[in-house]
């Protein structure tokens, strides 16, 4: 069975960790929603991710990486604050973390303080626009890049929020959202490129994440490729504990997918195609902002990240989504050429580790720790990683037709938050109150 994992990948060379700190460094930080190691570089056989791969051959390549909590909010807050999601008081979607840590530096906020230019464009933070931290950004951050859904959007879709749980339409990149946030990107590398001072540019992509909506022609690399769906053979560990699950309360709220019980065998093959049709369309996207970067003489000088901010089911251990402490959920490629590492790291190590490459002292004890330690000195490395999720959980507060406290025997109001602890030899899971 393969692993669901997120990709975080961090191109830095050695020799550009043996830099003097004095020297100017950029930075490309690039988010992807809910996106597991759907790549050809990580193996994967389906994969049609040609622009990633040829990235991952300049990167070291980190093989036990574990996010924080699986879903958006928490950890992008957790990244970004270089804190866990019980240290800042973010655990669900609606908690922003300005809320519980009012005075905290943020990674772009400590890079602005530092005066580097700090631009957010599309998805960073989880939210609306209110929610994107304007005092983490030089600029007003970018992030309702509106589009109108009469140039794209079936029928069908035109009137509600959510329909369709896949669209696919025979249409440009820049008519979806993503496209539009590369148009801006590129549009502000050039601008970039003009100055003279650093900066640290902030991409978010919103797709893998449901719907699946993608232009047509990368739908089409996989008509020829035939998905098994693991629904049927993937069967829910008989010891877990019933709250350790959910009722894939994201994807059913989708018109063509059933409120109960299971899906067919096709709905499970489009959903995996169209899954990772977003994931070759995004591939597509990230080429673009490469290609302008070395176009434009910034590769050198720049340290590029690319992560996720959480994995995602596929029908597997019979779950489709994320919201999980499962494996599938929370652990995340990270790449960083020359070769592959085996040592277990965290997304919150992100914060710690540009700030050291960059020669920044950050303003708060952070909970990572930079991964510069560990390319030069492997002895003292920690060997445990942390990730936790709350029940009940707003977003998947039941399972078929059970509430949870009936199911596990939680009181009325009484939150646990589970907590799986990783270590070379996997360490199982514990629900604490």
């Amino acid at each position: 069975m393969k692993q669901q994992t997120i990709l975080v990948a961090i191109e830095t060379l050695l020799s550009f960790c043996m830099q003097a700190e004095n020297d100017v460094k950029n930075v490309l930080f690039i988010a992807i929603d809910d996106l597991r190691p759907t790549l050809g570089c990580y193996g994967d056989p389906y994969a049609v991710t040609p622009n990633i791969d040829t990235f991952a051959t300049k990167s070291f390549l980190f093989e036990n990486t574990y996010c924080q909590q699986s879903v958006s909010g928490p950890s992008r807050a957790s990244l970004l604050t270089g804190l866990r999601p019980d240290e800042i008081g973010v655990t669900d979607l609606n908690t922003h973390f300005r809320e519980k840590c009012p005075y905290i530096t943020t990674l772009p906020q400590l890079f602005k303080n530092n005066r580097y230019e700090t631009i957010g464009i599309g998805k960073i933070y989880h939210g609306s626009t209110r929610t994107q931290d304007t005092v983490s950004w030089t600029r007003t951050p970018i992030y309702n890049l509106s589009i109108k859904k009469e140039e794209y959007t079936l029928m069908q879709n035109r009137q509600g929020s959510k329909a369709t749980a896949i669209e696919i339409v025979n249409q440009p990149d820049t008519s979806f959202l993503d496209g539009k946030v590369t148009t801006e990107a590129l549009k502000t590398l050039d601008e970039l490129a003009k100055s003279k001072q650093s900066f640290f540019l902030a991409v978010g992509y919103i797709k893998p994440h449901l719907p699946f909506s993608m232009p047509k022609k990368y739908w089409d690399m996989y008509q020829n490729k035939s998905f098994i769906p693991k629904e049927a053979e993937d069967k829910q560990p008989v010891h877990a504990p019933v709250i350790s699950f959910h009722n894939w309360e994201e994807l059913r709220g989708y018109t063509d997918i059933p409120k109960h019980g299971n899906l067919s065998i096709r709905k499970q093959e489009e959903l995996c195609k169209a899954y990772y049709a977003c994931v070759s369309f995004i591939d597509s996207q990230v080429g673009k902002l490469l290609d302008k970067l070395k176009e434009l003489g910034l590769e050198k000088n720049t340290i590029i990240v690319i992560w996720g901010d959480n994995g995602f089911h596929l029908g597997e251990q019979h779950l489709w989504g994320k919201s999980t402490n499962f494996e599938l959920d929370c652990k995340v490629p990270l790449l960083i050429h020359p070769k592959r590492i085996n040592d277990i790291v965290e997304l919150i190590d992100i914060y710690p580790t540009l700030t050291d490459l960059c020669g920044l002292k950050p303003t708060h004890t952070l909970s990572g720790q930079s991964l510069r330690f560990l390319i030069e000195n492997k002895t003292n490395w920690k060997n445990r990683a942390f990730s936790q999720f709350p029940r009940p959980y707003k977003a998947v507060n039941s399972y078929k037709n059970q509430t949870w406290d009936t199911l596990s025997g939680l009181k009325i109001g009484v939150t646990r938050c589970g907590t799986t602890m990783r270590q070379t030899i996997l360490q199982p899971g514990n629900f604490i109150t």
